[in-house]
């Protein structure tokens, strides 16, 4: 599992100008780009690294740096990602029953935002020994990322409690089926001493 940077999807987009001028200026151009990667710190929003054209290499914008189109409007960070980051260690993934699937997500300001999926950020804390000081392994309180691309050009992170996926051929129910509720429950197999395994060294029990 990847510690505090891993590989994405590559993502040929644009960066916006007063992200490379400390928001001083240039709140009027873009630059193509190419994001190849993410670093994820817990307590700051997942951040993302990208080549330009000139050979510059930078490392951990904002998602609400990058479009997809040259005239795409800028969108405030609180509008495009819900959570920070979880912990240091991140993985990536791109499902394939999700891949370009046409999504739907509420904003934070209660939006209904259509968009297309790209991939998935997701969080745990791997070691025993290091004290996880975060909610990356909380049944109730854990959350993924699924990065959008948003129809107006935007690239949006966010939880499944957030997002419908549309799927021609399978979401044909368009009404909520069920109220869902969070999981709490902490699912393990081995917690009950109704059944031990045989003490003697017998390959079949």
């Amino acid at each position: 599992m990847p510690e505090l940077n891993a590989n994405t999807p590559a993502i040929e987009c644009y960066v916006r100008g007063q992200y490379l001028r400390d928001q001083i200026d240039s709140h009027d151009i873009v630059f193509p780009c190419m994001i190849f990667g993410v670093s994820s710190i817990q307590g700051r929003s997942p951040q993302f690294h990208f080549l330009m054209e000139d050979g510059g290499v930078w490392w951990r914008m904002p998602i609400s740096a990058f479009c997809t189109k040259p005239n795409s409007p800028h969108v405030d960070i609180h509008e495009l990602v819900l959570w920070n980051a979880f912990s240091p260690y991140v993985a990536v993934t791109e499902f394939q029953a999700m891949r370009n699937m046409k999504m739907t997500y509420v904003s934070r300001s209660g939006d209904f935002v259509n968009g297309k999926y790209l991939f998935t950020l997701d969080w745990h804390s791997p070691e025993d020994n290091q004290l996880n000081a975060g909610f990356s392994t909380s049944p109730g309180q854990h959350k993924c990322g699924h990065v959008i691309e948003r129809e107006d050009g935007n690239i949006a992170i966010q939880p499944n409690n957030r997002i419908r996926l549309w799927d021609p051929s399978y979401t044909t129910k368009k009404e909520t089926l069920i109220q869902r509720k969070i999981n709490s429950q902490m699912w393990d197999v081995e917690d009950a001493d109704k059944w031990t395994s045989p003490d003697n060294d017998d390959y079949e029990y």
